[in-house]
C-alpha cells in the first residue's frame, strides 16, 4: 500500500512540475525547475527534498530579483520601510513582481486579482523551503511520502504565485488591446524607418503584421506595453525614373519589429498619453549583405 502510495504521489509530483514549466518567465527559470525535478526524481536519494527545496528558491530569488528590482519597488507609493537596511521585503518583492506599482485596491478592485492570499501563501512555502536548505540533523525528512507531499505543495504555491502575475498583466492588457495594435501600427506608418532607410535610396512600407501585444514592464509609476510583429516593405534602388528606364531595382523585404507603449500607471488605458518608441531589426539582412571578409585579400 505505502508503495501505491508513494507511486502516485509521485506521479502527481512530476505532471505538477510540468505545469509550473509552462509558466517559467525565462530560461534560467526552466533550468532552475529541471533541476529540481531531476533531484526529487532520484527517490533512492535521501536528502533529495534538501537539493529539491535548494533548486525552487534559487527560483524564487530569480524570479523576484528579475520582476522586482530593488531600486524599483522603493519607488512604489505603496512601499514602506520594514527593515534597518532600507531594502525591500520579500513580502514587498513577491507584490512588486505580481503588480508592480499599482495599489492593491486597483489590482483587487479593477483586475480582479487578489495577491494577498497568494503572497502569503508563496511566502510561507519559501520559509519552509529555507529550513531544508539548511537541514539539521532534526529537520531532515526521510519519508518519500512526506517529502512528495511538501513538493507538490511547494510547487502549487510558486504556481499561484506565476499565474497572478501572468492574471494581473493579462487583466490589465484586455480592455487596450485592440487600440495598442493599431497604436503601432500608425507608430510604423508615421514616419521613415531610419534603419530601413539605409538600406537603400527609398523604401516603402507595404503592410505591417502584428503577432503579439503583451506587458512588457509594470514598474513603479509606467506600464509599458509590447507589440511585436512584421514589417513588409519595398526596398528601392535609384529613383521612378531609373526604374522605367531599366536602371533601377526593387525588392521586396520582410523585417521583425517592436513598438512599446508606455502608460502612466495612474491611466494605464489612456492611449493618449502615451509614449511610443519602436525598433526594426534588420541585421539579418546587413549580415547577408555584408561583403565576404575574403574579398579584401582576392
Amino acid at each position: 500500500m505505502h508503495k501505491v502510495q508513494n507511486g502516485c504521489l509521485q506521479n502527481e509530483l512530476s505532471e505538477r512540475l510540468k505545469g509550473l514549466k509552462k509558466l517559467a518567465p525565462d530560461k534560467f527559470s526552466l533550468a532552475a525547475l529541471e533541476g529540481a525535478g531531476r533531484t526529487i526524481a532520484d527517490i533512492d536519494n535521501p536528502l533529495r527534498l534538501n537539493f529539491f527545496s535548494t533548486a525552487m528558491r534559487i527560483l524564487f530569488e530569480h524570479v523576484t530579483t528579475t520582476l522586482a528590482r530593488n531600486d524599483e519597488v522603493v519607488r512604489c507609493s505603496w512601499f514602506r520601510t520594514e527593515q534597518d537596511s532600507g531594502k525591500p521585503t520579500r513580502w514587498q518583492r513577491a507584490t512588486f513582481a505580481i503588480q508592480g506599482g499599482f495599489s492593491d485596491e486597483f489590482v483587487t478592485g479593477n483586475l480582479g486579482v487578489d495577491p494577498r492570499p497568494l503572497r502569503k501563501r508563496l511566502l510561507s512555502a519559501i520559509d519552509d523551503l529555507s529550513k531544508h536548505v539548511h537541514g539539521r540533523e532534526n529537520t531532515i525528512i526521510l519519508d518519500r511520502d512526506e517529502q512528495n507531499a511538501f513538493a507538490i505543495g511547494t510547487v502549487d504555491a510558486m504556481a499561484a504565485f506565476l499565474e497572478a502575475v501572468h492574471d494581473c498583466r493579462a487583466a490589465v492588457l484586455e480592455p487596450i488591446e485592440e487600440e495598442l495594435d493599431g497604436t503601432a501600427v500608425d507608430a510604423l506608418l508615421s514616419e521613415t524607418i531610419g534603419n530601413v532607410d539605409e538600406l537603400a535610396s527609398h523604401h516603402s512600407i507595404e503592410e505591417i503584421y502584428v503577432d503579439r501585444i503583451f506587458v512588457h514592464t509594470i514598474g513603479a509609476d509606467t506600464i509599458t506595453y509590447r507589440a511585436t510583429g512584421s514589417v513588409s516593405v519595398v526596398l528601392q534602388w535609384g529613383s521612378n525614373s531609373d526604374l522605367r528606364r531599366g536602371d533601377g531595382a526593387e525588392l521586396d523585404q520582410s523585417f521583425p519589429f517592436n513598438c512599446d507603449i508606455a502608460l502612466p500607471l495612474e491611466e494605464p488605458w489612456e492611449i493618449g498619453m502615451a509614449e511610443i518608441s519602436y525598433g526594426v531589426d534588420t541585421s539579418e539582412w546587413t549580415d547577408a549583405m555584408r561583403p565576404d571578409e575574403w574579398a579584401e585579400w582576392i
